[in-house]
C-alpha cells in the first residue's frame, strides 16, 4: 500500500472558505488509491484519512460551480451533495471503503473539468 502525505488534511466544510488551490496531483493520487482494484479491504483508519481527504477536495471542487449549465453535470453535482452528506461513522468497513471509491470516481470527473478550465484560463 503506497502512503501519500498532506500538510493539513481538507474537511467537506460547506460555509468555509479556502484560499489554497485545488491540489489537483493530491485528488489525483488519493482518488487512484481508492480505486485501485485490491483484493482486501485497508484497514479503517486508512479508509477514514482517504475519504476525509477526498471528500474535501470534492467539496471544493463542487463549490467551484464548474458545469452548472450542463443538464448532465447537475446531476454530478446532485450525486456528489448526496455522497458528502453520507455520515460515514454509522458505515461498515466494507461500506466505507465503498463509499471512499464512489467519492473518488465522482472527484476524478470533477478534477478533470477542473483541470481543463484551469489550463484555458
Amino acid at each position: 500500500m503506497t502512503t501519500v502525505e498532506q500538510d493539513e488534511p481538507r474537511a467537506a466544510v460547506p460555509d468555509e472558505q479556502d484560499a489554497r488551490p485545488i491540489d489537483v496531483a493530491q485528488v489525483d493520487a488519493d482518488t487512484a488509491w481508492a480505486l485501485e482494484i485490491r483484493f482486501d479491504v485497508p484497514d479503517r483508519p486508512t479508509i477514514d484519512v482517504r475519504t476525509l481527504r477526498i471528500a474535501g477536495a470534492l467539496n471544493l471542487l463542487v463549490r467551484e460551480g464548474l458545469g452548472e449549465e450542463n443538464p448532465d453535470f447537475r446531476a454530478l453535482h446532485r450525486e456528489a451533495d448526496g455522497l458528502l452528506k453520507i455520515d460515514t461513522s454509522a458505515l461498515t468497513d466494507t461500506q466505507a471503503y465503498d463509499h471512499c471509491r464512489a467519492l473518488a470516481r465522482i472527484a476524478r470527473t470533477f478534477c478533470l473539468v477542473y483541470s481543463r478550465t484551469r489550463r484555458h484560463h
